[in-house]
C-alpha cells in the first residue's frame, strides 16, 4: 500500500512538473494594450486546444457526434470567458482601478448571460449527446477556473 501511495506521489510530481514547463511560456505582463490582447488570445487558445484534445479523445473512443458535443459544451464557456477577459482587460489597472472593478463585475455578468443564452441555443437547436455536452461545459469551466494560475506561474512562490 505505501509502494502504491509513493508510486502515485512520484507520478503527481512528474505530471505536476510537465504541466508546469508547458505553461512558462504564457507569462505576460500586462504594461501594454499588444500585452493584454497576447494575453486574452493566449487564454482563448489554450482554451480551445484544451477543447479539441477531449474531442480528440471522444472521436476515439464513441463517434462524430459525440466530439460534436463536447466542441460545442466547451465553447459554450470558451466564447464568454474570452468576451469577459477582454472586458475587463481592456483598462490598465494602475492608471484607472476603479474602471477594472466595475468591469469586472459587468463582465461577469455579461458573460453569465451569454453562457446562458448559448447552452439555451446549443440545447434547444443542436444535435447532440446532453451528457458529453454537459461534460465538455464543466471540463471547460474547470479549465477556465485553473488556466489563471497556469498563465501567472511567474508569480508562484
Amino acid at each position: 500500500m505505501v509502494a502504491k501511495i509513493r508510486q502515485i506521489s512520484i507520478l503527481a510530481r512528474a505530471f505536476c512538473t510537465v504541466v508546469l514547463h508547458l505553461f512558462r511560456w504564457c507569462i505576460v505582463s500586462l504594461t501594454t494594450t499588444k500585452q493584454r490582447y497576447k494575453l486574452i488570445f493566449k487564454t482563448f487558445l489554450w482554451q480551445s486546444l484544451a477543447g479539441f484534445a477531449l474531442a480528440a479523445l471522444c472521436l476515439a473512443a464513441w463517434d462524430k457526434l459525440a466530439a460534436k458535443s463536447v466542441l460545442i459544451g466547451v465553447y459554450c464557456v470558451v466564447v464568454p470567458h474570452s468576451l469577459f477577459t477582454w472586458y475587463v482587460f481592456r483598462f490598465r489597472a494602475d492608471i484607472q482601478p476603479d474602471l477594472v472593478l466595475k468591469s469586472v463585475y459587468r463582465g461577469e455578468s455579461l458573460k453569465f448571460l451569454l453562457l446562458a443564452l448559448l447552452v439555451a441555443t446549443a440545447l434547444k437547436h443542436a444535435l447532440m449527446i446532453p451528457w458529453l455536452f454537459f461534460g465538455g461545459l464543466v471540463f471547460a469551466l474547470i479549465m477556465q477556473a485553473l488556466l489563471p494560475i497556469l498563465i501567472n506561474y511567474d508569480n508562484w512562490d
